[in-house]
């Protein structure tokens, strides 16, 4: 197989805001950085970051909240590096120009749900995209490359290093061999392998899948956060929940609040996690909407709340014929962000030298939840200390050459015939793990549907374990795949062994947090032809007692 060659001393996998910050903060230190994406990113979407600097708010403060969201499964280390460098997050840009709302001399802070006081900065709603461009501007300024339309496909090693990255470009049918010195793994989360999802379709677990091939651990995978209120009628859009902090109501199809049986001060005061899980509930229980949601009411809102402050849902709703000042909509859950992902240090390396990670794609900063507002924090903060460590790893230990071995290896992923469209083969199976997913594996789960649906993944991955591809379109899908049936397989597999229900994780047929016995995290370790489950105390002591190694990864749960 022919491929293109190509060197950087860094590159990274993503070109959202995680990536650019690892970018940024790579070629800052003097090294070559290649920036790899397909071109989906969820960034865009970013409203704004948490950071302390509001009345009565503090450090401290902030990491207390976090924890409790966290329902006490943080790292402590990454939780207390998230808390206390999102000011300076906030003084760096200052400092480049970039200019934050403000009400007067103090900042006009949103207050995300489950924040005990205001705390999201912002610039109007389009602080990812203005901080993209102004990180763009300076990558270009800085001559640092970016090859989008390039799906990362996987790491390439030397024995126990990384040493570069596989790619394909579809549209050309053509690989690339890059070689490099470290990767950053910047490429989001794997909210894709469920049907319905806030994210673009293409954020599906490529990086779980690739760090995982590569040797790193997993963590906290079956803490998967719905958004509560996607409009799913008359359109599938994506809505802000900060809208319920501000007096929008949530009512079934009698017409009830019913958010406030269990909360009387009302939709604003309830957390992400548990606010799905009862809007979930409430149509299983036969009260949805018409169209199997519920009805999300914005017309008492002052309309400064919406043309103003959430100007970017207003519009986009309204390009889409919807104003939400005169109409109500449906909403539902939706798959939004993974709380868990691979396993990193306070340096975001991941167990594999040569490979480090940061935004979405890690675990362990959020635990069990996270505080809406935190995933702008988290990849602004972790995104810098990823690029400074990996430009720091090259620095000290160079580059070395791609070993023949991986280059053999690169041409027999080709050559087996399936005799039929595999393209259409390959279609219909992540149809079916994010139909799988979606149906036994949201918000409200249960051993009997976390059975259905491991024994449904573990089929898919028996099937296509063999499959090889004639193209390198075909490799790219099939590969996509491969990453889908992983990261659906550790999610219900991790979701089965949770017998409990804490944080975005709801059993119920375990409705009752239990600290007594998982007060701890779950870790995923591969081997040669099996994973391992592991419980990780959160003073990260292996709990002998939770112990489990798993004989196959296709044992049925």
């Amino acid at each position: 197989m022919r491929y293109r060659e190509f060197t950087a001393d860094v590159v990274v996998v993503g070109a959202g805001i995680a990536g650019l910050r690892s970018a940024l903060a790579a070629s800052g230190r003097g090294v070559s950085v290649l920036m790899v994406s397909k071109g989906a990113a969820a960034s865009p979407a970013v409203i704004g970051f948490n950071a302390p600097v509001g009345a009565g708010d503090s450090g401290d403060l902030f990491y207390r909240d976090t924890s409790a969201g966290g329902g006490g499964l943080n790292d402590r280390e990454l939780a207390k590096l998230l808390t206390g460098q999102a000011v300076g997050v906030l003084r760096e840009f200052e400092a480049l120009g970039f200019s934050f709302d403000r009400e007067g001399a103090a900042y006009d802070l949103l207050q995300p749900l489950g924040s005990s006081c205001p705390r999201l900065v912002h610039q109007s709603n389009r602080t990812g995209l203005a901080t993209m461009a102004m990180m763009r501007e300076e990558l270009l300024r800085r001559q640092v490359k970016e090859c989008t339309g390039l799906t990362a496909l996987d790491l390439l090693r030397d024995r126990h290093r990384v040493c570069g990255l596989l790619a394909a470009d579809p549209l050309r049918d053509e690989l690339w061999v890059i070689s490099a010195g470290a990767v950053v793994l910047a490429n989001g989360g794997g909210s894709g392998i469920y049907a319905d999802s806030t994210y673009p379709d293409g954020i599906a677990g490529d990086g779980y899948g690739m760090a995982y091939r590569a040797g790193a651990s997993l963590l906290d995978m079956e803490f998967v956060q719905f958004e509560p209120c996607r409009c799913i009628w008359p359109r599938k859009l994506g809505i802000s929940t900060t809208l319920l902090a501000k007096g929008g109501e949530l009512r079934n199809c009698l017409g009830e609040r019913f958010i406030l049986k269990r909360y009387p001060g009302g939709e604003g005061t309830v957390a992400k996690d548990m606010l799905a899980r009862l809007i979930a509930l409430e149509i299983k229980a036969g009260n949805g909407s018409e169209h199997g949601g519920v009805y999300l009411d914005l017309r008492m809102l002052p309309e400064k709340v919406l043309k103003r402050d959430h100007s970017m849902y207003y519009e986009r709703f309204l390009r889409a014929g919807i104003d939400l000042t005169t109409e109500r909509i449906e909403v539902a859950p939706a798959a939004h962000t993974f709380m868990g992902g691979v396993k990193i240090d306070a340096g975001c390396g991941c167990g594999v030298p040569g490979l480090f990670a940061a935004g979405e794609v890690t675990g362990g900063i959020h635990g069990a939840n996270r505080l809406g507002g935190n995933a702008g924090t988290e990849i602004y903060v972790f995104g810098k200390i990823a690029g400074d460590s990996a430009a720091e790893y090259v620095q000290r230990h160079g580059q070395v050459a791609i070993p023949d071995q991986e280059r053999r290896m690169i041409d027999e992923r080709f050559g087996h015939l399936h005799g039929r469209d595999a393209s259409v083969v390959i279609q219909n199976a992540k149809t079916l793990i994010k139909n799988t997913m979606g149906t036994y594996v949201g918000a409200v789960r249960c051993a009997a549907g976390l059975a259905r649906a491991g024994r449904i993944i573990q089929e898919l991955a028996i099937e296509f374990k063999n499959y090889r591809a004639v193209s390198v379109q075909e490799l790219t899908q099939l590969t996509e795949l491969k990453n889908m049936i992983l990261t659906a397989e550790l999610v219900v597999a991790a979701a089965h062994r949770r017998q409990e229900s804490r944080g975005v994780h709801f059993r119920e047929d375990f409705p009752e947090r239990d600290d007594q016995h998982w007060c701890k995290s779950i870790a995923i370790t591969p081997g040669a032809a099996s994973y391992e489950l592991t419980t990780v105390a959160r003073n990260g002591v292996i709990c002998a007692e939770g112990r489990r190694a798993e004989k196959s990864r296709r044992e049925k749960i």
